[in-house]
């Protein structure tokens, strides 16, 4: 009698409830198809399509709030699962805060889409702007606070196709989360035109036309044609353009601060510098906190190197002064040796190189968390100047960044309105494994070069070494024969970058979009 109760309960729970989960997993199913590393850029224009399907139905809010928010935490903890290999608990709360910032938009969703489906155009574009401008809001709230960094928002899912980025340069990457949502929003009221508003129209000539789809299109033609325009006018490179040839060191490190790691660290680290600097290049450069011991305090064998390579070097290293440590980019030349002059981190990583506060309070949170170092943040941006050409030697300006900082569009434009040729983006992301932070990590960077059109040059401990273009193009990336990123390697990129400035280098593109979709 019981087992029976228990099936009984079972079937009406499935009746009740069916809809709801079949909406809110699939919609974040094709989320994740869309997100690097997968391939699949193009879920993305309909990805939304279950959950606007389920809500023309007008559902409660309580299995919206449930179901959505239990979909949104699964798709993090999929997203961003290599966090496990730091902190398992602190990835499942990560997660968690991050399914909270998207169920504002859901139950927003829930809302208005009904009641537009019972109105004109008029207010079906409405709506459809509004939604779409709530994604975007959304989203640049969740870059302004520690808890809720922006990781993977929509627009990088469409890294890998540069045709629809050549706006960004004017609105920034926003632009694109925008359209996709507003595109999935037409898509989904041409549906709903053909299968109930113009079964209820009274016919004519006009009975099939869904404005709210050719809008959608235009939307989309707006979003391309400056990639197809310039590929029109034949514009062609730079005439004087310069081109530097980098050396890029992958050396792949693990464990890099314990004591038995120190002497095959710093021998990889040797090995690959020498190999390289045989190729002849103009800069050498290393991935993040390369060096075993802080840099200041162990530098004798890195100047060795540079005097014997006789080539720069930008290197990620670690530099300590007084009771504090610093996640830096120096330079280091063959003659001068260490630069007294580095560039420091400015976002460090919460709980990874700082606790912030008030939670440094809470007992036991270490254990929570995994190993918190005691870093110190810098407080502006910094610019190498650096030489390259055997006579006639021509000075560029590199803009460093480490680690994640390439996820946050305003401080990448800080540092580019300082007037760079290119940015180096100096990053470790070995401590989380080969399951695709290093992809997602690298799509951030894509939409930061196409937003300041400015090439960027990424050297990685473990992979998604490379540069990427003004367009977004990827460069040169290092992958092995069976295509993977991850692995040990050296080579050499040729960089090339205008021998006059961008007209957006210097300042960076306006806020005016964002600001338009958080006054909407």
């Amino acid at each position: 009698m019981n087992l029976h109760s228990q099936r009984l309960s079972f079937v009406l729970f499935v009746k009740d409830w069916w809809a709801a989960i079949i909406s809110a997993f699939a919609t974040y199913g094709f989320l994740l198809t869309a997100q690097p590393p997968r391939d699949s850029a193009e879920s993305a224009y309909f990805f939304l399509f279950p959950a606007i399907l389920w809500f023309s139905h007008g559902p409660n809010f309580r299995k919206v709030a449930i179901t959505f928010l239990l979909a949104g935490w699964l798709y993090y903890v999929t997203l961003v699962g290599w966090i496990r290999h730091i902190t398992l608990p602190g990835m499942i709360c990560a997660a968690f805060l991050l399914s909270l910032y998207n169920l504002l938009w859901f139950l927003l969703a829930r809302r208005l889409i009904p009641l537009a489906m019972q109105g004109g155009f008029a207010a079906r574009l409405l709506t459809m702007i509004g939604l779409s401008s709530a994604w975007v809001a959304i989203e640049w709230v969740r870059c302004q606070f520690t808890l809720g960094f922006p990781w993977c928002p929509l627009s990088v899912t469409q890294w890998d196709r540069p045709a629809i980025l050549q706006i960004v340069p004017w609105t920034g990457a926003w632009s694109v989360s925008f359209f996709l949502v507003f595109f999935n929003l037409s898509l989904a009221s041409y549906v709903h035109h053909l299968l109930v508003r113009r079964r209820r129209a009274k016919g004519g000539m006009l009975s099939s036309f869904c404005p709210d789809f050719y809008v959608g299109i235009l939307l989309f033609a707006i979003m391309v044609s400056p990639f197809f325009l310039s590929r029109s006018t034949g514009k062609v490179a730079d005439p004087e353009q310069k081109t530097i040839k980098v050396g890029v060191c992958q050396p792949y490190l693990k464990d890099k601060w314990k004591e038995g790691s120190v002497a095959y660290n710093k021998d990889m680290l040797k090995k690959q510098t020498k190999i390289v600097s045989l190729m002849e290049p103009d800069l050498i450069v290393w991935p993040e906190a390369s060096t075993p011991y802080a840099l200041n305090m162990d530098r004798l064998w890195v100047e060795e190197l540079a005097l014997e390579s006789g080539i720069p070097m930008l290197i990620g290293a670690v530099v300590k002064e007084d009771d504090s440590s610093f996640n830096t980019i120096s330079k280091v030349l063959p003659e001068e040796g260490v630069s007294p002059e580095w560039y420091a981190k400015r976002v460090l990583v919460p709980f990874g190189e700082y606790v912030p506060f008030p939670f440094q309070w809470i007992p036991g949170l270490r254990k929570l968390v995994g190993p918190v170092g005691n870093f110190g943040a810098g407080d502006d941006p910094y610019i190498f100047d650096l030489e390259f050409g055997d006579q006639d030697r021509e000075g560029y300006k590199v803009g460093p960044l480490i680690c994640y900082e390439d996820i946050y569009p305003e401080l990448v434009r800080e540092t580019v309105r300082e007037g760079v040729d290119f940015l180096f983006v100096s990053t470790n992301d070995a401590w989380f494994g080969e399951e695709g932070c290093a992809e997602q990590h690298a799509a951030h960077s894509v939409m930061r070069a196409v937003e300041n059109r400015i090439p960027i040059l990424r050297c990685g401990n473990a992979g998604w070494s490379g540069w990427i273009d003004p367009k977004g193009i990827q460069r040169s990336v290092l992958k092995d024969e069976n295509g993977s990123i991850y692995f040990q390697a050296v080579s050499t990129l040729e960089i090339s970058f205008p021998s006059q400035p961008a007209p957006s280098s210097g300042k960076g593109y306006p806020d005016y979009f964002i600001w338009f979709c958080i006054g909407y």
